[in-house]
């Protein structure tokens, strides 16, 4: 078999197996060649290239072994090759199986018998290794449809989700919905309980109590499981609204003497969604209340949705009888989203915005950001504000000018500790390989880097760098500070991952 007959079919064997936002990303921009009779893949960066390695190349291998065991492994590196077109149809014959979102999709379908909580076990069972995004089945398996021109004489009234964003019925933001949802480690859990109650609300995770730290995307995951059940259940009574927002209408009922009022109002939903349920905290009445709410809401087997930045036991000053029985159904923690995510995210909000970013500034942004999802959109709004007012694409001298405030205070004192750790982390090796005597290859060239990158970016005399890398002679430090420089010259996967190293140790 040959190259040009073996990838488009790679190709469709990879689209048939993976969800469509992995293989959008990071397969179908890739190319192929051949080097010395060896199949090579190439990635435009290092970035791209680390990322096939880590999550795709097993995939790959596995295509490999099966179709054209006769060739060598397949080798990857940054470049450019020949493009090819995917297969329509495997020789095989597998192409006309369901991709897995229809399959996971389908299985996590209601069904006589089986619980919200074997659906969601099922679906976290499937759940790829790296981070994805769900889409509902019609989204997935569905080409969008388009809609017709509206008529004079249709008086077709508007589905409850149409009505509830015209009368602000449901307070749900349009933007925040599954599809708009980015995934990874941080909230992988998280999503695939929340696709599982959107399609059985009030069956096995009553409440589902979602906590985290603030700017983790609590809001989008809660909200995109009501915007779920009204594309389910056009019928259905959905209600979003913060804490705040529960004590004011309380207080008023209080006020006016209306709370017989105020109970029917909360207790007609079959899925009610409150943000930032600590606020209620220290406010007797209103806990009380709530008691009884939540007391109804179990017994019907409505579903609530409740969001805090701590633990329910850890919430202060908060009834003791609620504490419990927010534990009751489903507790799961939003953590700080990881490198990928942070970047797949800045690459969405490009894509919505219909903004060039380059690959290198998200990896910019990305390392500059950390700590929470909302201050990364933040970032990039601030970024793509200086590109359209410069008429400029966004590379990384942009996003620096744009953020250089937030770079001026990330700003930090760079040591060969630091260095060497990152070196480490970047290669996927133990800092005490890069201290150590061992001189293989991929020991070797590293610890050069990383010696290269101290006398680069800190003030230590040659010496001084010997000493911070478990003792070495002066020499040694000048003979692999001249050797990566003329690497830098030769070898353009090194000269990447020495400017990507660059970023990461100074933001």
């Amino acid at each position: 078999m040959t190259l040009a007959e073996f990838w488009p079919q790679c190709l469709r064997r990879l689209y048939d197996t993976l969800p469509v936002q992995q293989f959008q990303t990071w397969i179908a921009p890739l190319t192929v060649g051949e080097e010395s009779g060896i199949w090579v893949v190439y990635g435009k960066n290092q970035f791209a290239v680390n990322m096939l390695k880590n999550s795709f190349a097993a995939a790959i291998e596995t295509v490999r072994a099966e179709l054209a065991p006769e060739m060598p492994v397949l080798l990857y590196k940054t470049g450019k090759g020949q493009a090819y077109t995917m297969a329509q149809n495997l020789s095989d014959g597998q192409s006309g199986e369901k991709r897995p979102s229809e399959t996971e999709a389908a299985a996590g379908k209601a069904a006589p018998g089986k619980s919200a909580r074997d659906i969601v076990a099922e679906r976290i069972r499937q759940l790829p290794p790296n981070g994805t995004q769900f889409k509902s089945v019609e989204a997935e398996a569905k080409p969008k449809e388009v809609q017709p021109k509206k008529e004079a004489a249709d008086s077709r009234p508007p589905a409850r989700s149409e009505r509830g964003a015209q009368h602000g019925q449901t307070n749900l933001s349009a933007d925040y919905t599954f599809d708009t949802l980015v995934e990874g480690k941080g909230n992988r859990i998280a999503a695939a309980a929340a696709q599982s109650i959107a399609e059985n609300p009030g069956q096995g995770y009553n409440p589902f109590f979602l906590y985290g730290s603030t700017g983790l995307g609590k809001t989008h995951l809660v909200q995109a499981i009501g915007h779920e059940l009204l594309k389910n259940r056009p019928d259905a009574k959905v209600r979003y609204m913060h804490s705040d927002d529960y004590v004011r209408s309380f207080m008023n009922a209080v006020r006016t003497n209306s709370y017989d009022v105020f109970k029917q109002q909360y207790k007609q939903y079959d899925l009610l969604i409150i943000d930032d349920i600590q606020f209620i905290k220290g406010k007797d009445r209103t806990m009380e209340e709530f008691f009884y709410l939540y007391n109804h809401f179990h017994n019907k087997k409505k579903q609530l949705i409740l969001t805090c930045d701590v633990l329910p036991t850890q919430i202060e000053d908060m009834d003791a009888r609620l504490k419990s029985r927010f534990s009751w159904g489903l507790t799961l923690e939003l953590e700080p989203p990881e490198l990928e995510m942070r970047v797949a995210i800045l690459q969405k909000k490009a894509e919505a915005a219909g903004v060039a970013l380059n690959e290198d500034a998200a990896f910019f942004i990305a390392n500059l950001i950390r700590s929470n999802v909302r201050e990364l959109e933040g970032a990039f709004n601030r970024v793509s504000a200086s590109s359209r007012f410069l008429k400029k694409p966004i590379d990384i001298d942009l996003a620096r000018n744009a953020l250089q405030d937030i770079v001026a205070s990330s700003y930090k004192v760079i040591t060969a500790d630091l260095i060497i750790d990152a070196t480490a982390k970047y290669y996927r090796i133990k800092i005490s390989d890069i201290l150590g005597k061992k001189r293989t290859r991929n020991i070797a060239r590293p610890r050069q880097v990383a010696m290269s990158l101290t006398k680069e970016l800190t003030n230590l005399s040659l010496p001084n760098i010997g000493d911070a890398f478990g003792g070495r002679d002066h020499t040694t430090v000048m003979h692999g500070v001249k050797a990566v420089a003329k690497l830098l010259e030769e070898d353009a996967e090194l000269a990447q991952d020495y400017e990507k190293l660059l970023i990461i140790i100074q933001n």
